[in-house]
C-alpha cells in the first residue's frame, strides 16, 4: 500500500511539475515577480549545497550574514521534513492556521519571509521601476496600488506554486530519490521551454498588466500630450497602411509590420517604450481599409484607450461611426 501510495504522489507531483512552471513564466510576463522567484530560487541553491556551503562561508560581515539567511533551508527542513504535497497545494486555503501555528509560520517566512536577499530585491526592483516608468506624469500615488497588487500576487504564487514545487525538491533530495527527482525537473523544464517558446511566437510582445495600467494612468493625466501623441502615430501610420504595398493587414483587420513599428515610434514623444508597445493597429475593410484605429484594450473595465481616423485622416471620436463590430474584432485581434 505504501508503494502505491508514493506513486500516486509521484504522479501528481509530475503533473504539478509539468503545469506550474509555465504558470511562473506567464505571470511573471504580466506581473514583475523576479524578487519572489529569485529569493525562493537561492534558498534552493543554497539548501542542495548546504553541506560545503556551511564549511566554507566566511562568519563575519554581510555576506556571511546573507550565507546565514539562506542556509535556514537546510537547518529547518532536516529537523522538520516536508507535510504532505497536497498541504502545499492547497496552502492558501489554509490561513490563518500558517500565521497561528509557531512551526508552520516559521515554514511560512522560510519563504515570504524578508531575508537580505528579498529586502534587497524588492527594494531596488522598486526603486528602479518607479523611476524609470512612472515620471514625469505619474507620482507615487499612481504607483501604490500597483506595487501593492504586484506583492500580493507575489506572495500568492510563492504559496500555491513555489512552495509545492521547492518542497518536492526537498524531500526528494532528502530521501535520496534523485531517479525521481530528475524526472520532475526534466518534465519541468520541457514544459517551460515549450511555454517560452509559444510565447516567442507571438505575433506581439507580452505587455504587462502594470504597463497597460500605466498607459490608462498616463492618457488620462495629461489628456492633450497623449491625443497629440497618437494623431502622430496614426498619421505616420495611415499612408503605409493605405499604399498597398505589402500584405501588413491580418485576416483579423490587425495591422502588423512597418505601420505598426512606425506608430510605436511616433508614440515615444509622449509614452514611455513599454507603454508603446501596449498599442495596436485595427483596420477595416480588410483588403481596402478606409478606417484605421489605434488602440488599447481595456482593463478592469475601463474604456478603452483609443483613437481612429478615416482614409483621408480625419478623426473619429465616436465609436457608433466605427464599423459594426469594430470593437469587438478589435479585442479579438488583441487576444491573438
Amino acid at each position: 500500500m505504501k508503494k502505491v501510495l508514493f506513486a500516486l504522489d509521484f504522479v501528481l507531483r509530475l503533473a504539478f511539475f509539468a503545469v506550474a512552471p509555465p504558470l511562473i513564466v506567464l505571470l511573471t510576463a504580466l506581473f514583475p515577480m523576479g524578487g519572489a522567484i529569485a529569493n525562493v530560487g537561492v534558498g534552493l541553491v543554497f539548501f542542495l549545497f548546504a553541506e560545503a556551503l556551511r564549511d566554507r562561508a566566511p562568519k563575519k560581515g554581510l555576506f556571511a550574514a546573507f550565507v546565514r539567511s539562506q542556509l535556514r533551508f537546510d537547518e529547518y527542513y532536516r529537523t522538520h521534513p516536508p507535510k504532505p504535497f497536497l498541504f502545499y497545494v492547497f496552502y492558501p486555503l489554509l490561513f490563518p492556521y500558517w500565521l497561528i501555528v509557531a512551526k508552520a509560520r516559521r515554514e511560512f517566512w522560510l519563504f515570504k519571509g524578508y531575508t537580505i536577499l528579498s529586502m534587497v530585491i524588492l527594494l531596488v526592483t522598486t526603486v528602479i521601476q518607479y523611476f524609470r516608468f512612472w515620471p514625469p506624469d505619474l507620482g507615487l500615488a499612481e504607483f501604490a496600488p500597483v506595487l501593492g497588487i504586484t506583492l500580493a500576487l507575489e506572495a500568492l504564487v510563492v504559496l500555491s506554486l513555489l512552495m509545492p514545487i521547492s518542497t518536492t525538491v526537498i524531500k526528494y533530495h532528502l530521501g535520496g530519490h534523485r531517479a525521481l527527482l530528475y524526472v520532475l525537473l526534466f518534465a519541468a523544464t520541457a514544459s517551460t521551454g515549450y511555454e517560452i517558446a509559444k510565447l516567442a511566437q507571438r505575433r506581439d510582445p507580452i505587455v504587462s498588466v502594470a504597463t497597460r495600467m500605466r498607459v490608462q494612468q498616463r492618457t488620462d493625466v495629461a489628456k492633450d500630450r497623449a491625443k497629440k501623441a497618437q494623431r502622430a502615430a496614426l498619421a505616420t501610420a495611415l499612408p503605409l497602411v493605405l499604399s498597398g504595398k505589402s500584405k501588413i493587414v491580418e485576416g483579423d483587420g490587425k495591422v502588423e509590420g512597418e505601420p505598426l513599428d512606425r506608430a510605436h515610434e511616433a508614440l515615444h514623444a509622449f509614452y514611455k517604450e513599454d507603454e508603446s508597445f501596449a498599442f495596436d493597429l485595427w483596420a477595416a475593410p480588410r483588403k481596402s481599409p478606409q478606417v484605421l484605429v489605434l488602440y488599447v484594450e481595456s482593463y478592469r473595465g475601463k474604456p478603452a484607450v483609443w483613437l481612429a481616423v478615416d482614409a483621408k485622416g480625419h478623426e473619429i471620436r465616436d465609436p457608433k461611426k466605427l464599423p459594426k463590430g469594430a470593437l469587438d474584432q478589435m479585442k479579438h485581434a488583441a487576444e491573438n
